[in-house]
């Protein structure tokens, strides 16, 4: 009964004659959950699920030999072209993921320009092309997903982490030599 209105409510078991029908449903749904779970672990025969990881197309050829060829004129000259360089700051004040790349981003510019010097001679022109198009790509606002959306940089991780993880051996290598050449002649 409300008192506040001075009406009465007539209350019944069901008021809503549809909610029966939701729970039933939901039973329903739950119940072929439960047995679809049941069917595959009889299909896997008790082995737990393995993870693939997900298969990404590379992304790199979104880049036109044209950005490359303005990049590493840039380099040679011993300069981060401006928009880079203010991506690099940008990227630098995000969270763990952008300054990963930030840093990544930095080493290879470093080694770039050593190899260009002919200071560091373990990269190979193949090394170097593959590094320069990272950076192009990581430069590029527009690629495969746009710099301007929440998400933008995933795709800029990506080919960073495939890079460092394909190139790991030359990238330690680089680390190494800068600490035994170059770090001592700042001191």
């Amino acid at each position: 009964m409300n008192k506040g209105s001075g009406r009465t409510i007539k209350q019944t078991r069901n008021c809503n004659p549809q909610e029966r029908l939701f729970w039933v449903r939901v039973r329903l749904d739950m119940r072929t959950c439960e047995l679809n779970v049941i069917e595959h672990l009889a299909i896997n025969q008790g082995r737990p699920p393995v993870r693939q990881p997900a298969l990404v197309p590379h992304r790199l050829h979104l880049i036109s030999g044209h950005e490359v060829q303005d990049l590493r004129q840039c380099l040679t000259r011993g300069q981060v072209p401006p928009d880079l360089e203010t991506k690099l700051v940008k990227l630098s004040r995000g969270d763990l993921a952008h300054r990963s790349i930030e840093q990544n981003c930095r080493t290879i510019i470093s080694l770039l320009q050593a190899a260009h010097d002919g200071a560091f001679k373990a990269a190979s022109p193949d090394h170097c092309e593959r590094l320069l198009r990272v950076l192009a790509h990581v430069r590029k606002d527009d690629d495969a997903i746009p710099d301007y959306r929440f998400d933008g940089f995933m795709d800029d991780q990506q080919e960073m982490r495939k890079a460092t993880r394909e190139l790991d051996s030359l990238l330690q290598n680089f680390k190494a030599w800068r600490l035994r050449h170059q770090v001592p002649a700042m001191w």
